[in-house]
């Protein structure tokens, strides 16, 4: 009768695909048995990081949860002969590196609270934070540049950076706090400082409403003055036509004194 084992062996070797810069996990078990054909159950934890999503192919195996552990992993069982070695390869996408948005995103927050501390009692301190935050981030830079030595040394430089990650946003956290405390200006200050804004205002638009009054009272003059000499000259006046009816009328009849001339 064949008796069910769990595997005796199990090896973990993570290599990196370059072609597809993921992480392969190899498993491999053996029937110890030089003599009977057995059941092996080959059994490996996935990295703590590793989600099911993050399995890109995991062949036949399948995968469950350790609630115990707080890790995935993936298992599967075999009929193995006697001496006989079982392989399978898992290939998960490479989730160990920290995101150059993330980066940046942390450094613009940093220079940001920064400069609004820049005019504050908190100043100095808060150049102190900002360059440490700084140089934090490009110390995670400069670890993910380097090819990692093996996948199990990338793994776990991933976990130190996420250290520096976190120690990074407390430093900002702080700033943050110190941004808090900065104390803002007295009430009669900023009333003060309003008060003069309009005054000044005021006095700015006086200036040009008299300016404006005398630009046009100049241009007025200009375009509607006529001298005198002009409105004084004979024939200049206009006459209406009443007038020229009467003129008709006192003036002498031409023909009539001609007649009477002839006449005499």
């Amino acid at each position: 009768m064949k008796q069910k084992i769990l595997c005796f062996f199990i090896l973990l070797l993570f290599f990196t695909a370059n072609v597809h810069a993921n992480i392969i996990l190899k498993v491999m078990s053996a029937n110890p048995s030089k003599e009977q054909t057995q059941k092996v159950v080959v059994k490996a934890y996935l990295p703590k990081e590793a989600k099911p999503e993050d399995v890109i192919d995991k062949g036949d195996l399948d995968i469950g949860y350790d609630s115990q552990q707080g890790s995935h992993y993936v298992y599967g069982e075999y009929d193995l002969k006697p001496g006989e070695v079982v392989e399978r390869e898992v290939e998960l996408r490479d989730i160990w590196s920290v995101s150059s948005s993330e980066i940046e995103a942390i450094r613009a927050d940093s220079a940001k609270i920064s400069g609004m501390l820049k005019s504050s009692e908190f100043s100095e301190r808060a150049a102190f934070l900002h360059n440490s935050v700084e140089a934090k981030m490009n110390q995670i830079i400069e670890n993910q540049k380097a090819a990692p030595a093996n996948p199990e040394h990338h793994i776990s430089e991933y976990r130190e950076n996420l250290k520096v990650l976190e120690s990074a946003k407390a430093d900002i956290a702080l700033m943050r706090s110190l941004l808090a405390q900065v104390k803002p200006f007295p009430t009669a200050v900023v009333w003060k400082v309003i008060i003069a804004i309009i005054a000044f205002l005021g006095l700015l638009g006086s200036v040009f409403f008299i300016i404006w009054q005398k630009q046009v009272k100049v241009i007025t003059h200009d375009t509607f003055y006529i001298p005198k000499e002009e409105i004084d000259l004979p024939g200049s006046k206009p006459v209406s036509h009443k007038e020229e009816e009467k003129e008709k009328k006192t003036m002498p009849d031409i023909d009539k004194i001609i007649e009477k001339d002839d006449e005499a």
